[in-house]
């Protein structure tokens, strides 16, 4: 079986590529500072190279064992990759973000790597072949920019990847039936992730950059897509809705984060607290601090928490309206 070959493949290259990476950003100065750590160490900047050797194996080996749908969702998380590069290192304009981030949809809509009937609890298999997939470049843009607003301490857009990865393949168990090869596009996202948060966790060795974080809501639409789990995928980001819509409001549209104030400052203890400038974003982070400074360790600790009870609560919510 594929999936034998695959997991072990996926794990090699990510723990190989993300090393070689790491040496290399060092030697050549590629690194940004750890900003939340005394003396602000620097670390490589973005892993994002090391995604798309991932990525690049990945689509390799479905091409060989002609798994279309499955190459086709590589190409999309790929497309977000190079957009994410240029960001890194050229720059992109807020708005810019989120219109090319709507091409990682092509690949999926040309290949026709999707079912336009969404599956709703308690009301069934939506029929909209026109709408869906003139939503899916928003789906993508949207996913690729929420992960970049919460990659914002070690570990926690990782996190968030994977415990949704996990949760969408568990769902499995329930209606509806999955994309022929969504389950195998799932087990290789969540092999990806596994082999490679010890090095984002904390305290981070490698940031994922904006190409990583891009690639990562790529893969999370596309297992959503795959998987057919659009309905639970909502509710398994919220967290990053919170964040996103707070940020949105309280700047009063798209800008780069670059321009703005930052939402969180650090004490001379080296705890975070929130920014109580009011031109500071409102942030999950912020929201998380607001009754009193936290440690990263400990702000990271609460964070996950927040997003492991999220994952657990919609996936229990998703199967008992699943089950009527």
């Amino acid at each position: 079986m594929i999936e034998w070959v695959l997991i072990p493949v996926t794990i090699t290259a990510t723990l190989a590529s993300t090393y070689v990476i790491m040496s290399v950003e060092k030697s050549k100065g590629m690194t940004s500072p750890d900003l939340h750590k005394p003396g602000k160490p620097r670390i490589p900047k973005t892993a994002g190279p090391a995604f798309m050797i991932t990525l690049l194996t990945g689509l390799i080996l479905s091409l060989i064992n002609n798994m279309t749908l499955f190459a086709c969702h590589a190409l999309a998380a790929m497309i977000a990759g190079l957009i994410g590069f240029y960001d890194d290192f050229k720059g992109l304009g807020a708005v810019w973000k989120v219109v090319l981030l709507t091409l990682p949809s092509l690949p999926v809509l040309l290949g026709g790597a999707y079912v336009p009937r969404p599956y709703i609890p308690l009301v069934g298999s939506l029929r909209i072949h026109i709408i869906y997939p003139l939503l899916l470049p928003l789906v993508y843009s949207v996913s690729a920019n929420a992960y970049n607003m919460i990659d914002t301490h070690n570990g926690i857009a990782v996190t968030a990847a994977l415990t949704s990865s996990i949760a969408l393949l568990v769902s499995t168990v329930d209606r509806p039936q999955p994309l022929s090869e969504g389950f195998i596009f799932s087990l290789f996202v969540i092999s990806f992730l596994i082999s490679y948060l010890p090095f984002n966790a904390y305290p981070s060795k490698i940031f994922n950059g904006n190409s990583g974080s891009f690639m990562l809501g790529s893969l999370v639409a596309s297992q959503a897509i795959l998987l057919r789990r659009e309905y639970l995928t909502l509710m398994l980001y919220i967290p990053l809705i919170i964040n996103g819509f707070s940020i949105l409001t309280s700047v009063g549209g798209f800008r780069n984060k670059e321009r703005i104030s930052r939402p969180v400052i650090l004490t001379e203890d080296m705890r975070i607290a929130p920014n109580k400038s009011s031109k500071a974003p409102v942030t999950l982070v912020q929201l998380l601090v607001l009754r009193k400074p936290l440690t990263e360790r400990e702000l990271i600790k609460l964070y996950t928490l927040l997003i492991l009870l999220n994952t657990i609560l919609s996936l229990i919510v998703y199967h008992v309206l699943v089950s009527f």
